[in-house]
């Protein structure tokens, strides 16, 4: 484990990352909850099948 911290550390050097200079993680700002409508639904047709008579 301490060859792979190593390693991190030494391409991190190598990359130009020092500590504390990583990336800024900033909290999302809070949206309020957008109210669902229920989906409409339409009136299905009925099939009929007409008989022939022969």
């Amino acid at each position: 484990m301490a060859a792979l911290n190593a390693s991190v550390e030494k391409a991190k050097e190598r990359r130009g990352e020092h500590e504390g200079r990583g990336a800024t993680v900033h909290d999302l700002p809070k949206r309020p909850a957008k109210k669902r409508t229920a989906a409409k639904k339409t009136a299905r047709k009925k099939a009929t099948t007409a008989k022939k008579t022969g």
